[in-house]
């Protein structure tokens, strides 16, 4: 059976986990507002050629891997939400998880056909995902 200093342990554990979540997700923003206004694609329909060009731009490149270091975040935190049995932060961290996935969709797609709705829906999801890691913060507070 769990004590009450370990179970504190645990949700100021997934406190901080969210915190991280919430401050990585803020620089994965300005990183996507900076290759969305710094960042030129070459004019062509090649998926290839575009995967070619976003490797050579730092603020592309930039957001490709806070994006991977946000998505791998996210998985840990839905484990270890689900490892502590807290059902507030595993409700969170999936709804995290899930806008985070969506935002990987919008951006994988917008890099191979430049559609504006793709990089709108990556915009939209890191908000999803901010506002359920700040929701986990607010309704399983203390």
């Amino acid at each position: 059976m769990s004590t009450t200093s370990e179970i504190t342990k645990a949700q100021n554990g997934l406190r901080v986990n969210a915190i991280f979540m919430i401050v990585v997700l803020v620089i994965q923003y300005v990183l996507g507002m900076v290759a969305n206004l710094f960042v030129k694609f070459p004019d062509t329909n090649k998926p290839d050629q575009l995967w070619a060009s976003a490797r050579f731009q730092f603020p592309t490149m930039a957001h490709i891997v806070v994006g991977t270091l946000l998505l791998v975040g996210a998985v840990v935190f839905v484990i270890r939400a689900t490892r502590n049995h807290h059902r507030g932060w595993i409700a969170s961290s999936v709804a995290g998880l899930i806008a985070i996935l969506a935002a990987l969709f919008g951006g994988v797609t917008f890099t191979t056909t430049q559609v504006d709705g793709y990089s709108l829906l990556m915009a939209i999801a890191a908000i999803a995902a901010f506002v359920a890691y700040g929701w986990g913060l607010v309704a399983n507070r203390r």
